[in-house]
């Protein structure tokens, strides 16, 4: 998947953006993997691996 790609380039871990976003783990690993939706972690992801929010997430 794209976003594991990045964020293992980048070297961050699910566990640095959940801190940045505010949010359990789990709610990142669900974002991720299509389980579950949240915009705002959508963009906080986004941001953290500097890409285009639309690049991860297109509607």
């Amino acid at each position: 998947m794209k976003i594991k790609i990045l964020m293992m380039e980048k070297g961050i871990s699910g566990s640095d953006i959940a801190r940045m976003a505010g949010v359990h783990r789990t709610a990142v690993y669900h974002v991720i993997s299509g389980r579950a939706r949240s915009q705002r972690i959508q963009r906080i992801i986004a941001r953290e691996l500097g890409v285009p929010y639309e690049s991860l997430w297109a509607r």
